[in-house]
């Protein structure tokens, strides 16, 4: 029983537990550098403190949640909610925030899926203004491919995704590396195009720290369901060491890109606002700054290493997308018609048109409208039904029980 509960505190199985929250986080969306330009690096030297802050305010928000969850016995998200709201039918509130940036998130692989296969078939127009018909070629090839894919391949992207997720993190550290390592690339690229002038940082100081700390925190409370689950499996020691854990894995390595993609900023920015005529040389397959990871290793010539990137990226879109599409599905399916249409397969199909239908009008926003707009704008939702419930009804009520469970220990 002693060596259960030691178990269920070290930090080893809370590292465990960490880890949903890293791979959550640190997936498709972090590996093209597109949100990460967004939220932080386009701000320029204060990049790098950003996230570390805003993984920090997750990891405090996470800690209420997965301790008030322990402390009442729930293990999902859905009671937990339910019980924090002081009325049950308030739950819907999480539910919205979360099918916003599920939907989010699958049109945002969509539209990366399709510019890696433009950038593969040689195409630099993709993404590019007065190129629609362009981006929805990509775009509905990408979604065919989804719907092949949720059919034929579900089993094999439950197989490969945890290979493909580590795959995914280490091939975006050694990008890290290669931004820092080949910055002389910059010079020489101005150097060779001086058509191409560097663009500024941008200067908000009031709204930069709220959507770089504040906004980003709240719409990646898009990993609190798992961590709840998780939570049941931890002592209240092990909650603690979890959360400890996963603000130093998520915010330290997000500062890292921050702070390579910072450097890269002006450049990319400069070379998309030069527009399509002159980035188009570097066969690019779309806008600089919408996967700027790739861009990087286009201009540095590092072939093996894009090739192989390319590669990752795609399938990570391709993973994520299935994935979500079928927790949409899980979610839906039931309650989809359930007396008029018996067949549950026949349900899951319809569901599943009906959210790739809604993500395909999405994707030609383009990745940064996607992460920088919905996911900001969801981000806003969070703050009002995660964030101020933690604070007003969700940390009092962890004081009184633990001070309850206290007294009952004595």
């Amino acid at each position: 029983m002693n060596e259960n509960i030691r178990n269920k505190s070290s930090w080893g199985f809370a590292f465990t537990i960490a880890s949903m929250w890293f791979g959550t986080h640190v997936g498709a969306g972090f590996a093209t550098g597109n949100q990460v330009v967004g939220y932080f690096s386009k701000y320029g030297g204060i990049a790098p403190f950003f996230p570390i802050l805003a993984m920090g305010i997750l990891a405090l928000v996470m800690y209420v949640y997965m301790k008030y969850a322990k402390l009442n016995g729930f293990t999902n998200y859905k009671d937990t909610f339910r019980s924090v709201y002081p009325k049950p039918w308030m739950e819907i509130l999480f539910e919205i925030f979360y099918i916003i940036i599920i939907l989010a998130a699958v049109a945002g692989c969509i539209t990366g899926a399709a510019q890696i296969m433009a950038k593969i078939v040689g195409e630099t127009n993709y993404g590019a203004a007065g190129y629609g018909a362009i981006t929805w070629t990509y775009n509905l090839i990408a979604t065919a491919a989804l719907i092949l894919l949720s059919i034929f391949g579900l089993n094999l992207i439950r197989i490969v995704s945890t290979g493909l997720s580590v795959a995914i993190i280490i091939t975006a550290v050694i990008v890290v590396i290669v931004g820092f390592a080949y910055g002389g690339t910059i010079d020489a690229v101005l150097a060779a195009h001086p058509e191409v002038t560097l663009a500024e940082y941008v200067n908000e100081p009031v709204n930069a720290p709220w959507r770089g700390i504040v906004i980003y925190a709240a719409f990646q409370c898009v990993s609190l369901p798992s961590m709840i689950s998780g939570s049941t499996e931890l002592s209240m020691k092990g909650i603690k060491r979890a959360c400890i854990l996963g603000w130093i894995m998520n915010g330290f390595l997000l500062a890292l890109s921050a702070f390579m993609l910072a450097k890269w900023y002006p450049l990319l920015q400069g070379l998309a606002n030069a527009g399509p005529e002159v980035y188009g040389v570097f066969a690019l397959g779309g806008v600089p700054t919408a996967i700027p990871n790739l861009t990087i290793l286009t201009l540095t010539g590092l072939k093996a290493l894009y090739w192989a990137y390319n590669i990752l990226l795609f399938c990570a879109f391709v993973s994520t997308s299935v994935t979500l599409v079928f927790s949409m599905i899980d979610r839906f399916s039931p309650i989809m018609f359930p007396t008029a249409i018996k067949n549950e397969k026949a349900r899951g199909v319809i569901v599943g048109a009906i959210v790739l239908t809604l993500c395909l009008l999405i994707a030609p926003l383009g990745l940064t409208k996607i992460t920088s707009m919905l996911y900001g704008y969801d981000g806003y939702l969070a703050v009002l039904v995660i964030f101020i419930p933690a604070i007003i009804w969700a940390l009092p009520a962890v004081k009184k029980l633990s001070a309850a469970k206290a007294a009952e220990a004595e």
